[in-house]
């Protein structure tokens, strides 16, 4: 868990949170938005041909969701409606290894990164509705 709170700290490619923003008023749930199936671009470069994998929010609970990333279960999903945007974060395993995912929702495309402390891998991420 502390791996997980120091990597979404620590990432830095999300801009600036200006705290004088206030949420849209009159905005789309962002909750029926992020239920359903992504398309999630995993290239490896931004040269690279694009690399889809799907991801899966089945269902929603307040602050939590559950559902399927590249094929794995989602575990420790937690969202944030508090800010003008809708962030999340969760983790997957697969046979040797626990990646660490998080990103937020806008404009009706998430953007994502996932880090694999293991394998000293991380990597951005974006995802239209299917």
């Amino acid at each position: 868990m502390k791996r997980l709170i120091l990597f979404l700290l620590l990432m830095n490619y999300i801009p600036a949170i200006t705290l004088a923003q206030d949420k849209p008023e009159n905005s789309i749930n962002p909750y029926e938005t992020f239920l359903g199936s992504w398309k999630i671009d995993l290239r490896p470069t931004p040269e690279s041909e694009a690399y889809f994998q799907a991801f899966m929010v089945t269902t929603i609970n307040e602050n939590s969701f559950s559902g399927t990333f590249y094929g794995s279960e989602i575990k420790d999903a937690l969202t944030n409606n508090n800010w003008p945007k809708f962030y999340f974060a969760f983790t997957t395993l697969d046979q040797n290894n626990e990646y660490f995912h998080s990103g937020y929702l806008e404009n009706d495309k998430i953007y994502g990164i996932t880090y694999c402390p293991n394998r000293d891998f991380t990597s951005p991420w974006i995802g239209i509705k299917e």
